[in-house]
């Protein structure tokens, strides 16, 4: 049996990144993986079935990257909810600015997830352990709207969404004012 080449699997990572970032998901192949990764396109299956696989474990594996980290930031917030609250949405938008490929990756995958299997699909409602006790905790909190997982997790990613949509750069009063607007919905 052959051993998995790790190199080989972080240059394929990238390609995927890479290409996705300029070419979109329907132009993908894996044939431009191989060739921009510099692997045979065998070495692709020998680690993913086929693309939809492919990009549903990279899926998985970037949006755990993007998502190292938050746990502490959330704790360094102390008790207060709100607090944990902008924790998070500066933490959110931190990864973005840091990693925007791989954000908008793991951000078009979501809104796209007919490209992702069901394992990665309930992967990504369930995998963001911190993130999505923090929902919960938001929609049980008598102070703030008894909104659903997914109401707020979609306010969540207004920030991320700001940064990857604008033509120029953000600043932080608007990334801030964001925030801001995101809290003040989620407050009675």
């Amino acid at each position: 049996m052959r051993k998995r080449d790790e190199n080989k699997v972080k240059a394929i990572r990238e390609a995927v990144i890479n290409l996705c970032a300029a070419d979109g998901f329907t132009n993908l192949t894996t044939a431009k993986v191989a060739k921009l990764a510099g692997v045979s396109p065998a070495t692709i299956y020998l680690n993913y079935q086929d693309k939809t696989d492919m990009l549903s474990r990279l899926y998985e594996e970037v949006k755990d990257d993007l998502h190292k980290g938050l746990a502490g930031a959330i704790a360094a917030a102390g008790d207060d909810l709100e607090a944990q609250l902008r924790a998070t949405l500066r933490f959110s938008i931190t990864q973005a600015q840091e990693h925007p490929k791989e954000s908008h990756f793991v951000s078009a995958l979501w809104t796209n997830q007919e490209l992702l299997d069901d394992a990665a699909r309930a992967y990504g409602q369930t995998a963001a352990g911190p993130l999505l006790q923090l929902y919960q905790r938001i929609a049980a909190a008598p102070d703030f709207v008894d909104a659903p997982e997914v109401t707020v997790a979609s306010l969540a990613t207004v920030p991320v969404l700001i940064l990857q949509t604008a033509n120029a750069a953000v600043d932080d009063p608007t990334l801030n004012q964001a925030i801001d607007m995101i809290v003040k919905a989620l407050k009675k």
